[in-house]
């Protein structure tokens, strides 16, 4: 899921959107949760649902269903559910058969019931070491946290458009005895133990209720956070910058302020960011948004975070107003998220940044193994990590400059537009030619780098002069480099994944960096089992006090998930 965080300014600017929002899903109801015994019960209407009998409703495999009957309350449905992990791995999908058995039949409107019980950990030393994750419901004795991904709610599936109604609008009033504060994503947190909320417009899901106190800061909600003043505002302040760089620039205003919620697993080490739109959730044992702020110099305490924020503001626009699916689904989704990103940093932060980004985008794009161009690619799963976060921003920079930049811009925002896609190769091309790009341009750059293997070399080869260009500052006799190659963690394994990191090394002005970095990526691949184990970054400053504080930031992150381990490299 989401692994990157952003933030915005809002400057008075007053923006239309085009954006019209398609039928969605209507919630009406109760919710009751209890957070000494785990338990969630929930009594609901579910109305507004499209013309479909192509479909199945979600719902977490821990709620048994009661019954659902039709909207009148008159009689009850005959349901069937399978298993499709490949799909909801935390949910059961139902359907309501038709009369032959083997068609489906989807009313209107419909009224369901149910009730489940989730482990309570309360106790943090009982907690396993691995095993909690953004679907999981997650009860510490104090707070409930669930997610749109969890499927607490009904979700509906339309197969026939391979879209998922995630956001929903809602009337819903929720009771939690004993708690303090509820939050329930789209609105603003509420005091007390039962909280009326509604919304005409769609928001996907997240429940955050219990022990917590929260608070307002200029343009952003602070849901359970320990920021001290001076880091809420840094925070809000980053937050409001990007907004406001991605609303100029995709003409579509970000919509709601943001939320910071702050959370603690219920296990000992999973540590990780998400965003459910307007949330960003830091999930943390250990108050990890506290050390995104330096509170003696009163800034981000590393320039990197500012492409993590944007990258995860960026997903309002490609995942909330814009909702990938097909075969490019991770290529929008991520790829095109960390594209405009990473246009946020170029602008935000500097050129010296944006140039390391585009060094870090080549350098993991040669160890990918297998390569198919972007025509090629037949099912999400063949675009995997380093191809979506770094191969796909690394292509767009390129398309970039054969088409110009405005038109990029151009393109982005057609596609926001764009209601009910598949987001597919073709729909990838069609796109592009609709908006204005000249078709001999495209096709030209199809051959070269879209429609087979080639396309990777082609790549790499064409940013060859580029990467020269942004060597170390050539007034300066030397930099500095370093580097860190760390495992992926396995869901639910029991023992922490290993990062490997080297000493700071310098470097002479005319000695070859690129060849000392793909040494590394040599050297770092056989540390690892498997092509797509490990994730490595290598890393240059043009001072040693910078390269000394950024290895001190990265390894401060990475201790609380991963076992670091120094490495001897050269």
């Amino acid at each position: 899921m989401s692994k990157a965080l952003f933030i915005f300014f809002i400057t008075g600017l007053v923006l239309i959107s085009r954006h019209v929002y398609s039928q969605v899903p209507h919630l009406a109801g109760d919710v009751y949760v209890s957070l000494e015994q785990g338990t969630i019960k929930a009594d609901l209407t579910v109305s507004n649902l499209p013309e479909t009998s192509n479909y199945s409703l979600q719902l977490n495999s821990g709620l048994n269903v009661q019954f659902f009957r039709d909207s009148r309350d008159r009689f009850s449905y005959a349901t069937e559910r399978e298993y499709k992990p490949e799909k909801s791995y935390e949910s059961f999908q139902y359907w309501f058969p038709g009369t032959d058995r083997k068609s489906r039949y989807l009313p209107d409107q419909f009224k369901v019931s149910y009730v489940g019980a989730f482990p309570v950990y309360a106790d943090s030393k009982k907690r396993s070491e691995w095993g909690d994750w953004k679907g999981n419901i997650a009860l510490n004795g104090k707070t409930i946290r669930a997610t749109e991904q969890s499927a607490w709610y009904p979700i509906l599936y339309n197969i026939a458009e391979d879209k998922t109604y995630t956001s929903v609008t809602y009337d819903l009033t929720i009771h939690v005895p004993g708690a303090r504060a509820i939050y329930l994503n789209g609105q603003p947190p509420r005091q007390g133990s039962v909280a009326h909320f509604t919304s005409d417009r769609p928001f996907p899901l997240l429940l955050f209720a219990g022990d917590f106190d929260f608070k307002k800061e200029q343009n952003t909600y602070l849901v359970n956070t320990t920021l001290s003043q001076m880091q809420a505002q840094v925070l809000d302040g980053w937050f409001t910058r990007i907004k406001d760089y991605y609303q100029n620039h995709l003409d579509i205003p970000y919509g709601v302020d943001v939320t910071l919620l702050a959370s603690t697993p219920v296990s000992q080490r999973n540590e990780w960011m998400f965003v459910t739109y307007p949330t960003i959730a830091s999930v943390s044992p250990r108050d990890w948004l506290n050390t995104l702020v330096n509170p003696n110099t009163q800034t981000l305490s590393d320039s990197s975070s500012i492409s993590f924020i944007a990258h995860e503001l960026g997903h309002y626009y490609v995942g909330t107003v814009f909702q990938p699916n097909s075969t490019l689904y991770w290529a929008f989704l991520e790829g095109v998220t960390e594209y405009i990103s990473l246009q946020a940093v170029r602008d935000l932060v500097g050129k010296n940044y944006y140039d390391r980004k585009i060094k870090q985008y080549m350098a993991a794009s040669r160890k990918l193994q297998n390569f198919k161009g972007l025509s090629e690619i037949t099912s999400p799963g063949e675009i995997n990590e380093t191809y979506r976060y770094q191969y796909i921003p690394l292509l767009l920079t390129e398309l970039e400059t054969k088409i110009g930049r405005p038109q990029v811009w151009k393109w982005l925002r057609s596609v926001l537009q764009t209601e009910k896609p598949l987001t597919n190769y073709a729909f990838f091309k069609e796109s592009l030619l609709q908006s204005g790009v000249d078709e001999r341009t495209f096709a030209d750059f199809e051959r070269e780098y879209l429609r087979s293997s080639a396309g990777l070399p082609n790549l790499l080869a064409a940013f060859q002069s580029y990467e020269s260009s942004i060597q170390p500052n050539s007034a300066s006799n030397h930099a500095y480099y370093w580097a860190v190659t760390r495992q992926q963690h396995t869901p639910h394994a029991e023992t922490k994944p290993q990062a490997f990191y080297t000493d700071i090394k310098r470097i002479n002005a005319g000695e070859d960096l690129k060849k000392v970095s793909q040494q590394y990526f040599d050297f770092a691949r056989g540390q690892c089992s498997g092509p797509d184990e490990c994730f490595s970054d290598f890393n240059t400053y043009e001072t040693l006090e910078q390269a000394q504080e950024a290895r001190k930031n990265w390894l401060n992150r990475l201790s609380a998930t991963h076992e670091l381990k120094a490495v001897h490299f050269k």
